[in-house]
């Protein structure tokens, strides 16, 4: 079924939507060229790529991502991706209670620096997109 009569049919649905049917049909079904432009994420992301002034309203974004095609499911990913990674670093975590004995007093300070380094890279890392669209090869 293409696009546009499967979301007619599943929108008669009470409580489905545009944003829930583009969802499904980019993560479940694998569709590789869903562009959710509503999606505020994935607005913000067009924004931040092409340097808007403001969020693009979803009546633009078909325009702005047009060249995307035939794979807009992935730049809607790469969108999410982008915001994400120019969220501010979340604050420094506040021990509580009284610091671990160790054998070694700086043995625990290296482990928290070791750990924060590692949610500094989990962030900065990105998944492969084509993985998620396992059908494309």
């Amino acid at each position: 079924m293409d696009d546009r009569s499967f979301a007619a049919m599943l929108t008669m649905v009470k409580g489905i939507g545009a944003w829930s049917v583009h969802m499904f049909m980019i993560f479940s079904l694998n569709r590789p060229d869903v562009l959710p432009a509503a999606d505020l994420g994935v607005r913000k992301g067009v924004q931040h790529l092409y340097g808007l002034d403001a969020v693009p309203r979803p009546s633009q974004m078909e325009k702005l991502c047009e060249q995307w095609r035939p794979y807009r499911s992935v730049g809607a990913w790469y969108m999410w991706r982008l915001i994400e990674s120019k969220a501010p670093p979340p604050p420094p975590a506040i021990p509580v209670g009284p610091p671990a004995l160790t054998e070694h007093g700086d043995e625990l300070m290296l482990q928290q620096q070791q750990h924060q380094q590692q949610q500094q890279q989990s962030v900065i890392q990105m998944i492969d997109p084509l993985q998620m669209l396992p059908g494309m090869g």
